[in-house]
């Protein structure tokens, strides 16, 4: 069970998290290796008469019906906000030029 993850491996896993691992952190390698390791025993199950899985709770459906029920109407919305305009929240810009 050798599962030991390459320093080339372990560079293209950080780069891909978009992580900056520091020299003092490279104990993380080994620990991905380690949770490698223990993937590769289930490599030993015999998993030829098992159905795959999607979810495992057993419910068929796990979304309601959409229902359209009664809402607040604009004005209502709008009744407790800070600041509106034209029928609309207004809210200070959270993207900048």
């Amino acid at each position: 069970m050798a599962s030991q993850i390459t320093d080339d491996q372990f560079q293209h896993i950080a780069k891909l998290s978009r992580l900056e691992i520091k020299p003092e952190e490279n104990f993380i390698k080994d620990q991905l290796s380690q949770a490698a390791e223990y993937v590769d025993v289930l490599k030993e199950l015999n998993t030829d008469n098992t159905p795959p899985t999607f979810q495992v709770n057993h419910k068929t459906t796990v979304l309601r019906d959409d229902a359209i029920t009664p809402s607040f109407t604009q004005e209502q919305a709008l009744s407790q906000a800070p600041s509106s305009q034209n029928g609309y929240f207004k809210t200070s810009a959270t993207i900048k030029k």
